[in-house]
C-alpha cells in the first residue's frame, strides 16, 4: 500500500513538471566543414516543403533539417526569415539552418504569409502554428517538445520575439518557445513611426498609429512582456535600418519583468542576417545555454505550484496513514478471531490435564 502510494506521488510530481505533412523527397546533406563553435559536426537530412498548416487559402510550408544521429529528445529551433513582412523565403536561412543542424539540433525553417494581401496578425499566427505543429509531431522527429527555441532576422526577428513574449504561462508549451534570438527585429512598432522602416510597419498593420494605437501595440513584442516570458537575445547594429534604441528598450523591459536577456550591439550599419559573422557564436551559446539545461524550465507561478505540492503531499500522507490504520484493524481482527478459535481447544486441553 505504501509503495503504491509513493509511486502515485512520483507520477503526480512528474506531471507538474510538465503526423508529419506532405514532403518532397529528402536530401541528405553531409557536414560541409567545421562549425563556428566547439560542438561536433553532425550530418543531417533536409526535407523541403513540409506542410504544417493551411491558412488564407494557401498551404503553409517549412523545411526540416534533421540530424542523422539516433539521439532521442533533441532540442529544436524555429528559423524565421526576414523581408519586411512582405518578401523573403525560407531559402534565405539555409546557412544558419545548416550550422544549427550540424550541432545535432532539429531545425524548422518556416515560410509564413506575407503582408500583401494578408495583414497582421497572419504572420504571427503562422509561426505560432509552426511551433504547435512541431510539438504535435515531436515523436516523428525525436525531439523534446518542451525544448524549442526561435531565431529570426529583421522581420523574422520581430516574429521570434513575439513567440517568446506573446501570451502568458509556461514557455515550453502551446505556441510559445523556451528561448529566442532576434537580429535587428523591431520591438516597438509605434516608436518606429516616422523612421526609415515605418512604411513597412504601416503596410503590415494597414493603418497609421494615430488611428489604431492598440493595433500597433498588439503587434509589438515590447508590449507583450511579462515575467513568464522566454529569455531573448537582441542583436543590433548601432547605425542600421532598425534603430538600436529598439533593442535597448526591449532589453530594459525584459529586465524590469525579470526575464533573462542579452543585448549585443555591433558598430556599423549591418542589418538582419548581415550580422551573422559578428554575432553567430554568441547567439548559438545563448540558445544552447537555455535549451540544453533542464533547470531552465522556469515555473511562472512557483507559489501556486508550491501550494499544489503541499495539497498533494497532505492527500498522499492521509492515504498512507489511512492505509496503516486499516491494516492494523485487520491485524487486530485477525488476532481476535484466532484467539476465539483457539479458546475451546485450550479449555479442552486444560480440562483433560486436570482430569
Amino acid at each position: 500500500m505504501v509503495r503504491r502510494t509513493l509511486l502515485l506521488l512520483g507520477a503526480a510530481l512528474l506531471a507538474l513538471g510538465a503526423g508529419t505533412g506532405q514532403t518532397v523527397p529528402a536530401q541528405t546533406v553531409p557536414a560541409p566543414g567545421p562549425s563556428t563553435t566547439d560542438a561536433p559536426v553532425v550530418p543531417f537530412t533536409v526535407t523541403h516543403d513540409v506542410k504544417y498548416g493551411t491558412a488564407g487559402g494557401q498551404d503553409l510550408l517549412l523545411d526540416t533539417y534533421v540530424p542523422d544521429d539516433t539521439n532521442a529528445e533533441r532540442v529544436s529551433v524555429i528559423l524565421i526569415h526576414g523581408g519586411a513582412w512582405r518578401f523573403g523565403d525560407k531559402d534565405g536561412v539555409v546557412r544558419e539552418a545548416t550550422l544549427v543542424a550540424q550541432r545535432g539540433w532539429v531545425v524548422f525553417a518556416v515560410n509564413y504569409r506575407l503582408a500583401e494581401p494578408e495583414a497582421f496578425p497572419a504572420e504571427i499566427d503562422d509561426v505560432q502554428t509552426a511551433v504547435k505543429w512541431a510539438r504535435t509531431n515531436a515523436y516523428d522527429y525525436r525531439l523534446d517538445p518542451g525544448r524549442m527555441g526561435a531565431l529570426g532576422f529583421s522581420a523574422g526577428g520581430h516574429l521570434a520575439a513575439m513567440l517568446a513574449t506573446l501570451g502568458e504561462g509556461p514557455p515550453d508549451r502551446g505556441g510559445r518557445v523556451l528561448v529566442a534570438a532576434s537580429w535587428s527585429g523591431p520591438m516597438d512598432l509605434g516608436a518606429m513611426a516616422g523612421g526609415g522602416a515605418a512604411i513597412f510597419s504601416a503596410l503590415l498593420l494597414s493603418c497609421p498609429p494615430a488611428e489604431c494605437p492598440q493595433r500597433w501595440a498588439d503587434a509589438s513584442p515590447i508590449s507583450q512582456v511579462d515575467p513568464s516570458d522566454a529569455p531573448v537575445l537582441l542583436a543590433n547594429s548601432d547605425a542600421e535600418l532598425v534603430p538600436v534604441e529598439q533593442a535597448e528598450a526591449m532589453a530594459a523591459r525584459l529586465k524590469t519583468a525579470g526575464v533573462g536577456n542579452r543585448l549585443v550591439v555591433v558598430p556599423g550599419n549591418r542589418h538582419g542576417d548581415d550580422l551573422h559573422d559578428q554575432v553567430w557564436d554568441e547567439t548559438v551559446a545563448f540558445l544552447d545555454d537555455h535549451l540544453t539545461r533542464p533547470t531552465d524550465l522556469r515555473d511562472p507561478n512557483p507559489k501556486a505550484t508550491g501550494v499544489l505540492l503541499v495539497v498533494i503531499l497532505v492527500i498522499v500522507a492521509g492515504g498512507v496513514i489511512g492505509g496503516l490504520r486499516v491494516r492494523r484493524r485487520l491485524n487486530a481482527d485477525q488476532g481476535a478471531g484466532l484467539a476465539e478459535a483457539a479458546g475451546p481447544c485450550s479449555a479442552a486441553v486444560s480440562e483433560k490435564a486436570s482430569g
